[in-house]
């Protein structure tokens, strides 16, 4: 109670400064100070009081403590431990090749068209770390309560190809939010989701038969299911995530070329000017 007392007037003298144009210090350690204006930048608007009061008190605490480390550091390192100017050479050099580098690859706009031939290509070459040796599906399934007046309407639209193409609208405004079902032709399920959704098996035959068109009653449902397609391996572009990540990876290995290329350039120019001494 008494530190949300002290917490408490610290705010208002915080507040108060403000209107005062003064800037107080509000903690120190040792020779380090916190002032005012420094707490009041820290802080989010729009808090209730009391999580004023916590964020405030949270912020004094860590500056503390860190204040306390870095005077303990300040004085157990030695001067070459505690120079650092090296490693921020090193930082701001990297920072600046790697801005100049980005600036560079952002103009370059043809090596950043990819075409869906590209991608594939790419992803066929990737090695079997990204592939998965299990059965997928692309299907579209329905399912209806035992007896329900859209069995048949519904079963005609979804098992007859072109009907369930032309008038996959129709199909979907019939089955409204209320019905589950997947209408998505290109979506590829794991077999054994697929077979935990609609709680029956699908054999391998039915997969790549003739008999894709299964209706089953499971329970109090009736489901409907068209297989559209069937592979016993599933590569990286299988699906939209998956070929999204290819043609990142592609992208990615684009800029390193275009990157290598440019500094070869650079590298090449230089050394035939007499820019260069090795």
């Amino acid at each position: 109670m008494r530190k949300l007392a002290i917490i408490l007037c610290l705010l208002l003298a915080v507040c108060a400064a403000c209107r005062r144009n003064a800037d107080p210090v509000v903690a120190q350690v040792y020779q380090y100070k916190l002032y005012a204006s420094e707490v009041r930048q820290g802080m989010p608007v729009g808090l209730s009081q009391e999580d004023s009061l916590t964020l405030v008190r949270d912020y004094i605490d860590n500056w503390v403590k860190e204040k306390l480390v870095l005077h303990e550091a300040e004085k157990k390192l030695t001067p070459r431990e505690k120079n650092f100017d090296k490693e921020m050479m090193d930082y701001r050099n990297s920072l600046l090749i790697n801005r100049y580098y980005d600036k560079l690859w952002q103009r370059d706009t043809a090596n950043k068209r990819v075409t869906d031939r590209e991608i594939s290509d790419f992803a066929h070459t990737l090695d079997s770390r990204y592939t998965v040796d299990k059965e997928i599906v692309r299907v579209n399934y329905v399912k209806l309560p035992v007896g329900s007046n859209l069995l048949e309407p519904v079963k005609s639209l979804l098992f007859d190809e072109s009907r369930r193409v032309d008038e996959k609208e129709t199909l979907v405004a019939m089955l409204g939010d209320s019905i589950e079902y997947l209408l998505d032709d290109e979506a590829w399920l794991y077999l054994d989701d697929l077979q935990n959704e609609v709680a029956f098996e699908i054999d391998a035959a039915s997969a790549t038969g003739d008999k894709r068109r299964i209706e089953k009653e499971v329970g109090d449902q009736k489901v409907l299911l068209v297989i559209l397609d069937y592979r016993s391996q599933r590569s990286v572009n299988e699906t939209k995530e998956e070929r999204a990540a290819a043609g990142m990876l592609l992208m990615n290995q684009r800029r390193t070329q275009f990157i290598n290329q440019y500094v070869q350039d650079l590298y090449d120019k230089a050394l035939k000017e007499g820019k260069i001494v090795q």
